[in-house]
């Protein structure tokens, strides 16, 4: 079983960000949050008592928000519901601000051994722009990290960001491995336009669009293709192997967490929107705090056998290639097509998404299948 937590409170709400998030709330709010999550935790009657955990996942902790004793006693309910494998995960998501010594010496305390913060670029300009302080916010946090316990160290970069210029990502990218060679992992993602007037909503958070002068600023889509590639190209010869679209790793630093997701393991989460996927049934909290609360608005829903093929193609393609078992049943004229115009290749017998093909994978997925 893998677990999933939450925290849904922001010290500034980045410009791009569509999740289910709010800007941070006076402290007795949060304590409030704290106390139904544990609660939640505590009568979770989904799963048997003594499952055994092999991952818990914190995402959305940012700077100032939860105290070490509010995440103690998270960890410490979790413990209590669930035995923790020898080898467990427990990944912590941070901000470059929240590292600091006493951080870093409190997360070790609670056997905390995988951190993943948010780099995103070091231009200066635009991380002004999407509120995320400055590259030297980020140094000290690296610096800070040097010496800790914790040996999985996992760093996200964002492509398509405002100001950023061609080879600008691969350049940090280098730089730092360069100067922190403890890093474990690298995450690469793409910056998406998330709401259009024809996307379906599915919460309030998806409704996010960007400023217009960001277009103006951003990569051409054949310098992303390019760029994309030749980070790719460099982390391999980094020793850092890439097993998902966007992720990285070097050997045995994987994040087990998402794999298991991309795997269809089953996952219990806990927290405001958590989406659960138990006996092949997805459940989904409210994305609205008082029903939260009020443990209204629970919504499940039955994977069918169609269901659970469509989403094994998307992450075959995602997690590198799709098998001739799977191909087999997919539309063979579209393959071949975009096998001839290179969208797709071949490699090992094996199904693959070009690298120059990247951004359009939503559309070649939706006309193979």
């Amino acid at each position: 079983m893998y677990a999933y937590i939450h925290i849904p409170f922001c010290d500034q709400k980045c410009s791009y960000c569509r999740f289910a998030s709010v800007w941070r709330l006076q402290e007795l709010q949060i304590e409030t949050y704290v106390q139904s999550l544990i609660l939640e935790i505590e009568q979770s009657n989904l799963t048997t008592e003594n499952t055994l955990l092999k991952t818990l996942y914190f995402w959305g902790w940012t700077p100032w928000v939860l105290s070490s004793g509010q995440l103690e006693r998270i960890i410490k309910s979790i413990e209590k519901k669930y035995w923790f494998d020898d080898s467990i995960e427990i990944n912590l998501e941070t901000t470059p601000f929240n590292v600091t010594p006493e951080n870093i010496q409190a997360w070790e305390k609670l056997w905390i051994n995988r951190v993943s913060m948010w780099v995103q670029t070091l231009n200066n300009d635009a991380l002004k722009e999407i509120q995320r302080g400055n590259k030297w916010n980020i140094f000290t946090a690296l610096d800070n990290l040097k010496d800790t316990k914790i040996n999985n160290i996992s760093i996200d970069f964002i492509l398509w960001l405002p100001y950023v210029q061609k080879w600008e990502i691969l350049e940090d990218i280098k730089f730092i491995l360069e100067k922190y060679n403890f890093i474990t992992h690298i995450s690469v993602y793409m910056l998406e336009e998330y709401y259009e007037p024809d996307m379906i909503i599915e919460s309030k958070y998806d409704n996010i669009t960007y400023p217009d002068n960001w277009k103006n600023m951003w990569l051409k889509d054949e310098d992303f293709s390019l760029e994309y590639s030749n980070i790719k190209i460099y982390l391999q010869k980094q020793w850092f192997g890439r097993y998902e679209i966007s992720n990285y790793a070097k050997p045995w630093f994987e994040c087990q967490h998402n794999i298991s997701y991309w795997n269809h393991k089953e996952v219990v989460s806990f927290w405001l929107w958590a989406y659960w996927y138990i006996n092949k049934t997805r459940y989904r909290n409210s994305d609205n705090f008082s029903d939260y609360y009020a443990r209204k608005n629970i919504i499940s829903e039955k994977n069918n056998s169609n269901d659970l093929f469509l989403e094994k193609v998307m992450f075959s393609l995602r997690t590198l290639w799709i098998n001739r078992e799977l191909e087999k049943k997919l539309d063979q004229e579209k393959i071949k097509y975009f096998l001839d115009e290179k969208y797709l290749i071949r490699k090992n017998n094996l199904l693959q998404l070009s690298d120059n093909w990247v951004t359009v994978m939503d559309y070649i997925l939706s006309e193979i299948i």
